[in-house]
């Protein structure tokens, strides 16, 4: 603390060395970097308004004003003194009302160019609870978020939109593009945001082409920034099961819950984020979204709500906004263009007429003309923009005498409660009527793509055989000219998608030809061709782009899986289509869907195997998410047997690898380390046919960790730098073959396998290299292992908050992509953290949590650490039966499986739980200790040789035999590799230090 308070007082008064924030504002100085800077009164105020609003932002919460600009805390208009550095905390934590914020992000905002412990943050943190009288009289201000953060819990006013000054591009990947230009939006836009912020909960009522969804788009850019981007659009139009609702609201929040039905869960795993989520045409699945919104709005405080809807979903806390027609010119008014433009309805009308002819200009002789096409469409923004398109060719008075013979339709449409989008039905049977032969087809048949779709796309589902492609493209122009198809680029590259409302009618259109099912084959057909050709270009791409390629197919895929498999659909279509996609589901991590659809297909199969090679891609897809989502059991023993059989029946060695691969994980879950050798030697055999280096690597990943579980680090070790060689020599990634990184996988091995040798500083080295290993897979599932499996190193140099930051990720990403195992193994981490703070309290339950979910998925990753942990927390509450008969057990089945890397910590632990019990299981504890000093030479296990040479020169000691004591700890000692800090070695030599008092102390 000292060594730190000189640091940061080093130059004088200007403490925010290398920080680019006015550090003093006070009289007629300022300081930036360090430097002072005269700068008159003009001046000064020329530059607060270059900063903008930000720089003068008041934030008020009970008796107190903050101001951000001006750097004041005040009481009733008292000005209060706290320091710089309290102030800029207070401040952060206040513009962030009800978001956890981390002391990290804390740390490194106020502290950006310094080295600070966490103990400088917890004195600035007190002062400002000081000032701010935090806890007395029931007020509560700041609150420190166990093993999180802290959080500004008070209530804000005038709190400020951060994104004043920041461009808000960075959050338009969560939502459709900004519209263009809303006409006529301003004022109701203005209430949804306020309603939002105050009420949580919006629903923009309204018929079906009134502009709901623009508004809420709208409204969801503008307030991207106070939600930190965390805004995301449902569009609910897209499903035809109200089942898949709470399946679809988790996918766009980048979570996978693992029922389709159970909101529950998806509440539970939202619960504690601020978003918004934006439900986009609920009324065609209003009996499955109303519940889920109420349900959303009731338990998940910070969760903000905006639907759209033709109808209320009738639920506690809906504050509903209804959005009229835009305003036009009524009757009595004056009929001049300069009148008239002044209207909304007009306003869009001329825009898009003028957009489709060019030099369109609204003059006194249309202005009446465009009033009456205003009223009679009754403002419906839709229904203005769809007859704007015929203008150019009919002109207006042409345009305006074929709609009116539709009049009664459209009026009857509107002023009754008939089935969604017959308010426009009029309308697009106009649109419809003016189309030729060949855009009716074509419009009728593209109907089927949900979402965006290409030009190539529609000419493969829409043509048919022997037809001219070139009056498929003519078509497409001349309805995306008619405004029936909506355009935008992605990366470069037109992108195309109908209205929801055009979509619903055009299939309408398609069922009334008997069309439906066959454009639906040769939709899913489609679907299947872009899968299978584009497999291996998108295997090469960065895992940001391969994803992002992959997630705007989802929606097609999902509506072609659902056809095929339906009461309509096709066996052989269904089963290629299920082989294609289940690949698609697991590199999204979408384990939940992949299995539902991998498993139709296996029913759709029978025992009738007509292609083993779709076969074998199914049951290797479904073997994986199994094992992932659900653990370890005897089904994905199964599963994987079953898709061996189909890979020895095609004789593919690529597939018998990889399935061989899941294999060992299974057999090294179950604690059946033998089988697991075995795997990995015909892995091997298996690699050396196929001569491909990644195979090789991941081969010699497989005997690594194989030898490494056997307790065997030197032979380990050189499996895992023979993986390396290979892997270097071969692709950068196949994530697609064998699902995990093989490079992470060999570095996590290699990490642990110095920890046990004693190489601490190489071990921490390898596990920083695993991390941004995995990390650069942008595969889940790799990054959670890997996480997992080093994070044990972190927790034995006792590395408290790096092991805080990744043990939150590991149960943030386990919890997004409902990977249990993971989420088990990150519970018991949390554990073996709390412990390490000797906090049993609390660590005691959690360890016991993780070990009975890892137990239920029979997953035995990491249950050992656990185990030995727990027994440690059970000796300090005075339970040493409970520790003893858990550490009993847990050697009978590491012995019975042939796992022996944890023999040398678990006798340790016995003989701990021994020697605390009584004096008279001082021998039986002596001997244990030996057993696991002996078990530790045999693995060439220094570290843990060490840790147990400690304790059992303790317990020497308190029988008197310090001579003893000090040999062998001595020799234990001398067996470490030279230079090596930690906590093992620290706690070591000052028992040595103990020993021989008279002797200079150990290093």
């Amino acid at each position: 603390m000292e060594r730190n308070h000189r640091l940061l007082s080093r130059g004088g008064a200007v403490a925010h060395q290398n920080d680019n924030r006015p550090i003093s504002t006070s009289g007629r100085e300022l300081r930036l970097r360090g430097d002072c800077v005269g700068i008159a009164a003009h001046e000064k105020s020329a530059l607060e308004a270059m900063a903008g609003d930000n720089f003068h932002r008041k934030l008020k919460f009970g008796p107190f004003e903050l101001s951000s600009g001006e750097r004041v805390l005040q009481r009733d208009g008292v000005m209060l003194p706290l320091g710089s550095r309290a102030l800029d905390i207070l401040i952060y934590l206040a513009e962030r009302p009800g978001e956890v914020v981390t002391k990290k992000e804390l740390i490194d905002h106020v502290w950006p160019d310094v080295v600070v412990e966490e103990g400088s943050l917890r004195v600035h943190i007190a002062a400002i609870r000081k000032a701010l009288g935090d806890g007395k009289f029931g007020n509560r201000y700041i609150t420190n978020i166990q093993g999180r953060g802290y959080s500004f819990v008070g209530s804000v006013a005038g709190h400020v939109d951060r994104s004043t000054n920041i461009p808000d591009s960075r959050y338009e990947s969560s939502l459709p593009a900004r519209p263009r230009r809303m006409v006529g939006r301003d004022l109701i836009l203005s209430d949804v945001l306020e309603s939002l912020r105050k009420q949580r909960f919006v629903t923009l009522l309204g018929p079906g082409g009134i502009g709901k969804t623009t508004i809420a788009v709208a409204a969801g850019h503008a307030l991207a920034a106070e939600f930190g981007g965390a805004v995301y659009f449902v569009d609910l139009g897209s499903l035809a099961d109200p089942h898949l609702v709470v399946r679809a609201i988790g996918t766009s929040v980048g979570l996978a819950p693992t029922s389709n039905e159970t909101s529950q869960e998806l509440v539970d795993l939202i619960r504690t984020r601020k978003l918004l989520i934006i439900l986009d045409n609920c009324e065609h699945v209003i009996q499955a979204a109303a519940p889920i919104a109420e349900q959303l709005f009731q338990e998940a405080e910070q969760v903000h709500l905006l639907a759209t809807s033709r109808e209320m979903l009738k639920v506690e806390g809906e504050h509903c906004c209804r959005v009229d027609p835009l305003e036009f010119p009524p009757t009595e008014a004056e009929q001049t263009a300069d009148v008239v433009a002044r209207y909304p309805a007009v306003q869009l009308f001329v825009e898009r007429v003028a957009a489709r002819g060019g030099n369109f200009v609204l003059t006194d002789r249309e202005a009446p003309l465009v009033a009456d096409m205003c009223r009679k469409l009754d403002g419906l923004p839709l229904a203005i923009e769809l007859a704007a398109g015929p203008v150019a060719a009919l002109g207006m008075r042409g345009t305006l005498a074929d709609l009116a013979s539709r009049l009664e339709w459209l009026k009857r449409g509107h002023r009754t409660a008939i089935p969604r989008h017959q308010t426009l039905r009029a309308t697009l049977d106009w649109s419809y009527d003016l189309l030729s032969g060949m855009e009716r087809i074509v419009l009728r048949r593209i109907a089927r793509f949900v979402g965006q779709f290409s030009l190539e796309g529609a000419r493969r589902v829409a043509a048919d055989p022997g037809s001219d492609h070139g009056a498929i493209f003519d078509a497409i122009a001349g309805l995306i000219e008619k405004s029936l198809i909506a355009t935008r680029l992605d990366q470069g590259e037109p992108q195309y998608r109908l209205l929801e409302t055009t979509r619903a009618y055009a299939l309408e259109k398609l069922e009334e030809h008997g069309e439906l099912d066959p454009i639906s084959a040769r939709h899913a057909e489609y679907v299947i061709q872009q899968l299978d050709s584009q497999k291996e270009i998108r295997s090469a791409l960065p895992s940001a782009e391969r994803v992002a390629a992959y997630s705007w197919q989802l929606s097609n895929v999902r509506s072609a899986l659902e056809w095929s498999f339906g009461s309509h659909g096709n066996d052989e279509i269904a089963i290629r289509l299920a082989a294609a996609s289940t690949q698609l589901f697991l590199e999204l991590s979408l384990l939940s869907e992949c299995r539902i659809w991998a498993e139709r297909a296996i029913v759709r199969l029978g025992d009738q195997r007509t292609d083993s090679r779709r076969d074998l891609e199914i049951s290797t897809s479904l073997s994986f998410a199994l094992m992932h989502a659900k653990g370890s059991s005897e089904l994905i023993h199964k599963t994987f047997a079953r898709a061996l059989d189909a890979a020895d029946m095609q004789g593919d060695a690529a597939y018998e690898l990889r399935l061989l691969s899941g294999l060992f994980t299974y057999y090294r879950w179950n604690i059946d380390i033998n089988a697991a050798l075995d795997i990995a030697s015909r892995s091997k055999e298996v690699a050396l046919k196929t001569r491909d280096h990644d195979d090789m690597a991941l081969a010699e990943s497989l005997l690594g960790a194989a030898h490494h579980l056997a307790g065997n680090h030197l032979v380990a070790f050189k499996h895992f730098e023979a993986g390396l060689s290979h892997s270097a020599l071969g692709s950068r990634f196949r994530l697609g073959q064998h699902l995990f990184y093989h490079n992470s996988l060999l570095l996590v091995g290699m990490a642990r396998c110095l920890l046990y040798r004693g190489l601490v500083d190489q071990s921490l080295d390898h596990a920083k290299r695993a991390i941004e290993e995995a990390e650069k897979s942008g595969h889940t599932a790799t990054l959670c292992q890997s996480l997992s499996l080093v994070l044990p190193v972190y927790l034995t140099m006792a590395d408290i908050r790096r092991s805080d930051q990744y043990i939150t990720r590991l149960t943030e990403l386990s919890s997004a992509s409902s990977l249990k195992p993971y989420g088990a193994a990150a519970t018991g981490l949390r554990g073996q953290w709390l412990i390490l703070q000797n906090n049993l309290r609390e660590g005691i339950p959690m360890l016991k949590r993780a070990l009975e979910e890892l137990h239920a998925q029979r997953h035995e990753m990491l249950s050992m650490d656990f185990v030995c942990d727990l027994a440690a927390g059970l000796i300090e509450v005075g339970e040493h039966q409970e520790a003893l008969t858990m550490v009993m057990n847990a050697i009978d089945a590491q012995h019975h499986g042939g796992k022996f890397l944890y023999m040398p910590a678990l006798f340790r632990m016995r003989g701990l739980v021994l020697a605390s019990r009584s004096a008279k299981d001082y021998f039986e504890a002596e001997e244990s200790l030996l057993t696991s000093i002996d078990w530790a030479r045999r693995q060439s296990a220094s570290l843990f040789e060490l840790s147990a040479a400690t304790d059992l020169a303790e317990l020497l000691l308190k029988q008197h035999r310090a001579s003893e004591a000090r040999d062998r700890l001595g020799a234990a000692f001398d067996r470490m590799p030279a230079g090596m800090v930690s906590p093992v070695h620290e706690r070591a030599r000052k028992t040595l230090d103990r020993l021989q008092p008279d002797i200079e102390p150990i290093g």
